[in-house]
């Protein structure tokens, strides 16, 4: 299934249905008026808990936030490189793989997948707010909003490339970056938010992708 997702042509409209179960379905798909309020929620409680509970100091937070959004940009491209991309051989893989993100790229304009869904969402901030209390102490509850902050970005930026034109003649590039990974190279350019990380790790897309123009890659 992998090397399909690398040599296809993706679907301009329609969904893909994950689970002949339409409850076990439904749970994968979800929309940006539950998502944004959720995580919103999710980071105002770990704040409180911070300020209340672990009686943090304040001026700590802006540090302690801003680098949880910027880690959140490194953890997106090592997740959708690593993870979302996973060559996986078995057949158990595959599907794992494809449900979790490859169906992503069957129906790029699928709108009830472009966030993930609610179950997931609160489950990975549990993982990453344990794992970064293991590192950083109490200080993870000013850390963790940051990071969490940074997916609300990351997600509606990902949800504005799929279904708007961009707003500002200066993101046409970041539009065009993930058009790349989407139409032309999909082992490259994983970076959503920003193409930093392609820069840093070598996954810019090759010269002859960048000139592509986003009308000529969505009618290939």
């Amino acid at each position: 299934m992998q090397n399909e997702i690398l040599n296809f042509r993706p679907e301009k409209e329609g969904t893909a249905k994950l689970f002949h179960n339409p409850i076990l379905d439904l749970l994968t798909r979800t929309s940006p008026w539950v998502i944004i309020p959720l995580d919103l929620f999710i980071s105002g409680v770990l704040v409180i808990i911070g300020i209340f509970h672990f009686h943090l100091s304040i001026r700590l937070f802006p540090w302690l936030f801003i680098s949880g959004m910027l880690t959140w940009t490194l953890t997106e491209y090592l997740m959708h490189r690593f993870a979302f991309h996973f060559p996986a051989k078995s057949p158990l893989g595959q599907k794992a793989v494809y449900t979790i993100h490859l169906v992503h790229h069957h129906y790029p304009h699928d709108e009830d997948r472009l966030f993930q869904p609610p179950l997931v969402n609160i489950l990975l901030a549990a993982i990453f707010t344990f794992i970064f209390f293991l590192i950083l102490g109490p200080k993870a509850f000013f850390f963790s909003p940051g990071f969490v902050v940074g997916y609300i970005l990351y997600s509606s930026l990902h949800f504005s490339i799929h279904k708007f034109k961009p707003p500002f003649p200066f993101m046409q590039k970041i539009w065009r970056h993930h058009n790349l990974h989407h139409y032309r190279c999909p082992d490259r350019a994983f970076g959503v938010s920003s193409p930093f990380w392609d820069l840093v790790f070598g996954t810019m897309p090759h010269q002859e992708f960048s000139k592509t123009s986003h009308k000529n890659m969505e009618e290939t």
